[in-house]
């Protein structure tokens, strides 16, 4: 059983690399850089056994440690990369549980990933030349964090193939991984200030982390270099434990995906009652409110919208460390003009759907107001904390009306234009079902123009509660800030109001044009 796995998975890969000259290529750079790569661990490693004990220690602990995570949390999040022997393909073949436990253990220690992380385990081993205890001591440990590595990343792989049938799964791993693309360049830059401030807290922190099952196993040849052999067979205690549970867990996992039907997706859940159409009057336009709120509750392109707004405020707090507050200080107007046009691509996520406006003859002041109401929900308290709380922490609650009048300002002003907005242009978006962050044909040059237009409306019309609030925080006159709290929400109210009406308006004469737009952007 072990040799035909081991067999068809070189069989597959070698077939994928034979597939195309490009792909052969590619493979041959990739292998030559990977090795280029291993020689200079290796290097590091023999260098290590010239430095004090204490520097290869914590070299194996720290690097042992981000060796488990990344085999845990790459399969999860990139799933489907490699899905040459998944369980899903094999679940229809009369393999008992225990005998595909086994051999996907050795299929994935031989695997490329796997060869690479051996070799590097083993050469951690080179670190002890100068100490005859741990170099004995090394080898085994190593093995014992490679099978850590494995295990916990086929373990935690068949809990998420258990839970990726479900569409909610799916969406969670996309935001997960699409925030720290969105933070990757102060990722990159706080790491980079960072390393020598911490450089002489490395000690702790690996003292820290050799007591957890992510660097319990690397420890052990260090602790016996270091004179300490009971930590040393404690953390061995550590390491034996957390592999078994691992195997447990990994074949428990196993067992109930082999016995569960394959499925494409969660099936549909009964509903009780009619959810967010109770939340709302039975009027036309509590109608569109309801089935918009149903939408932001259970469409991911909707949620997607938001991610950039935890991302501004990491951002923010980021920016405001390292010197400058100016960015936290204007989070809650930042968040607000963000807000400010999502409405502008509503219509172009109801698709076709948006025939049922059409066909049951909703008037457009409806159905624009109905969608300002329920992004309204959402966006005020979302403005307020972020234009609030920040204020507090940095001491400065004088400027907090100023920063509400701008932000609110802003924020119902951007929903009359944006009302306007999306009744005379379409978006390109992803189709439902489609990932959130999917760029979809179309995304032209046109349609950033356009919504850098909305926005420079938006903002034009936003002067008046612009300047009082900018005069108040220059000069710090407060009696000014709450005039821009007042202007911008009477101001932004009238201009949403109008926004609604006219949007509305041109909804009713645009209407069935934008339908033969979007069955045209769909091949309906």
């Amino acid at each position: 059983m072990v040799a035909h796995l081991l067999s068809l998975r070189f069989r597959l890969m070698l077939n994928g690399i034979r597939r195309s000259p490009m792909v052969l290529v590619s493979t041959i750079l990739g292998a030559l850089w990977g090795l280029f790569i291993l020689v200079g661990l290796i290097i590091g490693m023999v260098a290590l056994a010239f430095a004090e004990p204490q520097w290869a220690w914590i070299t194996a602990v720290l690097g042992g440690a981000l060796a488990v995570l990344g085999w845990v949390i790459v399969p999860v999040l990139f799933r489907g990369m490699d899905q040459s022997l998944s369980v899903e393909k094999l679940r229809t073949f009369p393999i008992p549980p225990q005998r595909l436990l086994v051999a996907l253990l050795v299929v994935g220690l031989l695997g490329v990933p796997g060869i690479v992380t051996a070799i590097v385990g083993l050469a951690t081993t080179l670190s002890w030349l100068r100490e005859p205890v741990a170099l004995i001591a090394a080898p085994f440990a190593a093995a014992l964090g490679v099978l850590i590595c494995i295990a916990a990343s086929r373990a935690f792989e068949s809990i998420g193939a258990a839970l990726a049938a479900g569409r909610r799964y799916r969406e969670v791993m996309g935001v997960i991984v699409f925030i720290p693309l969105i933070l990757l360049g102060p990722i990159i830059a706080l790491a980079g200030s960072s390393l020598s401030s911490i450089s002489g807290d490395l000690p702790r922190i690996a003292a820290i982390v050799s007591w957890t099952p992510l660097g319990a196993a690397w420890s052990i040849p260090g602790d016996l270099a270091l004179g300490r052999p009971l930590e040393a067979l404690a953390k061995a205690g550590i390491a034996l434990a957390t592999l078994a549970l691992l195997i447990l867990l990994w074949r428990r996992s196993l067992a109930t995906l082999l016995v569960s039907p394959p499925t494409a997706g969660s099936g549909a859940k009964r509903s009780k009652g009619l959810g967010p159409f109770n939340w709302y009057p039975a009027t036309p336009t509590g109608a569109v409110a309801a089935r918009t709120t149903v939408y932001w509750l259970r469409d991911p392109r909707y949620g997607g919208s938001l991610v950039v707004l935890p991302a501004l405020a990491i951002l923010a707090v980021f920016v405001a460390v390292t010197g400058s507050e100016w960015f936290l200080l204007l989070l809650g107007p930042i968040f607000a003009a963000t807000l400010a046009i999502t409405l502008c691509a509503e219509v172009s996520y109801d698709g076709t759907a948006f025939a049922s406006h059409l066909s049951t003859g909703v008037s457009g002041v409806a159905d624009r107001a109905g969608r300002v109401i329920t992004l309204g929900i959402i966006s005020v308290p979302l403005v307020t904390i972020a234009t609030v709380v920040p204020q507090i922490v940095l001491g400065r609650s004088a400027d907090i009306p100023a920063l509400l009048g701008i932000g609110y300002g802003l924020l119902l002003t951007g929903f009359g234009v944006s009302s306007v907005a999306s009744a005379r242009f379409l978006l390109p978006v992803p189709a439902a079902g489609e990932s959130p962050f999917k760029t979809p044909p179309g995304s032209s040059f046109t349609s950033q123009i356009s919504m850098l237009a909305t926005w420079a409306v938006v903002f034009a019309l936003s002067i008046p509660e612009l300047v009082l609030g900018a005069i108040s925080l220059i000069g710090g006159q407060m009696i000014f800030g709450v005039a821009a709290l007042v202007v911008g929400v009477v101001l932004g109210s009238v201009l949403m109001v109008v926004g609604i009406r006219a949007g509305g308006a041109l909804l009713d004469r645009r209407g069935p044009e934008l339908l033969t737009s979007l069955r045209r952007a769909r091949g309906a």
